[in-house]
């Protein structure tokens, strides 16, 4: 799995994480799931606030492998396709973190985008 990390550019060949272009994975499968929150939970923010606290409070070492689960998980339930260049993201503890971190921050920005076009 980390040869498959290396070939997608995850992990730079020396050895250190890609952050570009986990930015770039998390950024572009983030926006169609908060959209996809936002329509299932009818805008309800007390839901996307569980699921915000989820995704923070999750972020840790312990509990990670399994938000990465749940994150994939609900995918599925929305009916959403999970990224096949996302998918290894788990191979790597580094990556994982990273991709986590990146993720929960897209989410938090494409909601706040999503809210503040509602107002207008």
């Amino acid at each position: 799995m980390k040869n498959e990390l290396l070939d997608k550019g995850i992990i730079l060949p020396s050895g250190e994480i890609g952050k570009d272009k986990i930015n770039l994975v998390a950024g572009a499968i983030t926006q169609p799931f908060a959209e996809m929150v936002w329509v299932t939970t009818g805008g309800d923010m007390e839901t996307i606030n569980r699921l915000t606290d989820i995704l923070v409070t999750m972020n840790t070492p312990a509990d990670r492998g399994k938000l990465f689960k749940i994150i994939k998980m609900l995918y599925g339930l929305m009916g959403l396709p999970f990224s096949g260049e996302a998918e290894p993201m788990d191979a790597d503890p580094a990556v994982l973190e990273y991709f986590i971190f990146s993720f929960t921050a897209d989410f938090g920005e494409v909601m706040q985008d999503i809210i503040a076009d509602e107002k207008e």
